[in-house]
């Protein structure tokens, strides 16, 4: 089962905006993060962490769970932005 487009619609504009989000404080998270190894990684580790209550409540409000296929599937839509978080650092 697909993830209906809806819902897909709905994590990819967020992931965009916590994407624009990141662009506008990514001077003080360089600054304030000096240790860390790599940041992009961590960035997007953080958005996919806050996209994912979204995920599982969009299939809540619809009376559905989602199944391993749409959490694969959430894994691969989430993954096509890494090279986007990563270009910015």
């Amino acid at each position: 089962m697909a993830i209906p487009a809806e819902i897909k619609q709905i994590i990819e504009k967020q992931i965009e905006l916590m994407i624009d989000q990141t662009k506008a404080y990514l001077p003080f998270i360089k600054l304030a993060f000096p240790r860390v190894k790599d940041l992009s990684d961590a960035c997007f580790t953080l958005i996919v962490g806050t996209v994912l209550p979204t995920f599982v409540t969009q299939f809540a409000m619809r009376m559905k769970f989602p199944t391993k296929q749409d959490f694969a599937e959430f894994g691969t839509i989430t993954e096509k932005y890494r090279s986007k978080i990563k270009e910015m650092f």
